[in-house]
């Protein structure tokens, strides 16, 4: 697995034109002679030399034909870096030493490049591509440059031209630096079909490995780049191609069933890339359809598969403060619980993330409802420490006002009480939607918190002074969705 040098990064820019000599001149292990004045020059410590990589059966290969790993995060397109009023941007290259340092320990960064707009191509790249490509070459690291078109093709959609005219000019500029990774177009949508794409995107790979025979090319697929089983059927012509997949939330469980059937049987034939995953809770920093999901239920489960087949090398989507669903906050604060962003720093560094549901005071304590949906989804479900879909409370269709109370082993002080609701891969309407929080201690029962018009995934409520014995909820409108029945995956109770 590739990861990053520890060397420290030079942040000097230079013409992209002297990227290669350099490289070439530090393989060769050749000496520069210092300029003719008085003082010595101190030398500038040469960039961390990266492998060419190449593909070999199902995998990505180093140019000595070792398998490898890419990991690592994609950020925001430079042209959008000032677009969120209420956020506070940093200067694209920040973000991109912060993928590398404090604890992040990317070895490939994804470089979204929008080319719409006044800009012509050479002025889009001169002034949004070459100081990362510079910048990768300084930390040692891979960039993918990814024409970030998201968008039907063809006659209907992006002229095949569009993307020529990127990659005739893009395509030779970096041929010579091994750091840099072509993504040929992010996410066609439609024509719906592997035939009508191929047939659109394999002059534009021919016409760049004319001239980048060895730069690696990922290339994309319709449907927002999830046809990779019709492309390992009928795979595009050419060397070095590994297919991209985009997964989110809303196209089911992370369960090796469905993964499986999505990309992981393709990826046992031909080499698949993982460009764009992400999820977040129901919220302001999660799309309300696509991306809504949780660290426990979906971000965890989906880590284990990928750590279990180290041929699929990834980018998370997405290392900003602005596009969903981010990995900071608008201030630049690691989202964690349930969000992503503090698992997929602990999962760059090979560090555990325990699931944030699974541990607490209530774990395996008496749960009575007033209804479930079947001997699958019944009360004790709350309580498992499982927030994935299968392990759900469900209340019965026909209970307008489910309760569910909660009984403890032991009096127990309680500092907070969280409560998981929804569907992963849902949205906002699968969430509880008006409900209380109630607590018992010696005093009796008492409302520790009330939601009406709920659209999180995730809610908390304070606990109490005095030890809590019991914990209930009441729910007086379950969800807006049909069949509308209360959701819930786990009643947290935590301890101070």
């Amino acid at each position: 697995m590739l990861r990053k040098t520890s060397a420290t990064p030079s942040r000097h820019r230079h013409a992209i034109a002297g990227v290669a000599l350099a490289l070439l001149v530090a393989a060769l292990g050749l000496v520069v002679p210092a300029a003719a004045s008085g003082a010595a020059d101190v030398p500038e410590a040469a960039p961390a030399a990266v492998s060419r990589l190449g593909t070999s059966g199902n995998r990505i290969v180093d140019a000595a034909g070792d398998p490898v790993q890419l990991r690592g995060v994609s950020v925001l397109a430079p042209r959008h870096n000032a677009e969120c009023p209420e956020c506070d941007p940093r200067p694209i290259a920040d973000v991109i030493d912060m993928t590398v340092s404090d604890g992040w320990q990317s070895d490939v960064v994804r470089l979204p490049v929008t080319i719409w707009g006044s800009l012509s191509v050479e002025e889009n790249v001169e002034r949004y591509v070459d100081p990362y490509v510079q910048q990768a070459v300084d930390l040692g690291i891979y960039l993918i440059v990814d024409l970030h078109y998201v968008a039907d093709y063809g006659s209907t959609g992006v002229p095949q031209s569009a993307v020529s005219e990127f990659w005739d000019y893009v395509a030779p500029l970096y041929a010579d630096v091994p750091n840099v990774i072509y993504e040929v177009f992010n996410e066609p949508i439609a024509p719906a079909s592997w035939s009508s794409w191929k047939a659109y995107i394999q002059p534009v790979v021919d016409d760049i490995r004319a001239v980048a025979p060895e730069t690696l090319l990922l290339v994309g697929s319709p449907q927002w780049s999830t046809f990779v089983n019709q492309a390992a059927a009928d795979p595009i012509a050419g060397n070095g191609i590994a297919y991209v997949y985009h997964l989110y939330p809303n196209q089911g469980d992370a369960t090796a069933a469905n993964l499986d059937a999505r990309f992981g049987d393709a990826a046992e034939q031909i080499p698949v890339f993982l460009t764009e995953f992400g999820w977040n809770p129901p919220g302001e920093f999660s799309d309300p359809t696509v991306t809504v999901g949780t660290t426990s239920g979906w971000g965890i489960p989906l880590r284990e598969y990928l750590d279990a087949r180290p041929h699929l090398s990834w980018t998370a989507w997405i290392f900003d403060n602005y596009w969903k669903p981010q990995m900071f906050d608008h201030d630049w604060n690691l989202l964690g619980g349930e969000h992503q962003g503090a698992m997929i720093k602990a999962w760059l560094a090979d560090e555990p993330y325990a699931s944030p549901c699974a541990e607490h005071a209530a774990v395996g304590a008496t749960a009575v409802a007033s209804s479930s949906a079947g001997a699958t989804s019944g009360a004790d479900k709350a309580v498992d420490g499982d927030c994935t879909n299968a392990g759900r409370w469900l209340s019965a269709t026909g209970d307008t006002t489910p309760t569910l109370t909660i009984t403890l082993d032991a009096p127990t002080v309680v500092g907070q009480l969280d409560v998981y609701s929804g569907y992963v891969g849902g949205g906002s309407v699968n969430v509880l939607r008006d409900f209380t929080v109630e607590v018992h201690t010696a005093a009796g029962w008492q409302q520790a918190a009330s939601f009406q018009d709920n659209t999180r995934g995730l809610v908390s409520a304070p606990g109490a002074a005095d030890a809590v014995d019991q914990v209930r909820l009441v729910v007086t409108d379950p969800s807006d969705y049909t069949p509308d029945v209360a959701r819930v995956f786990e009643v947290a109770v935590r301890t101070p």
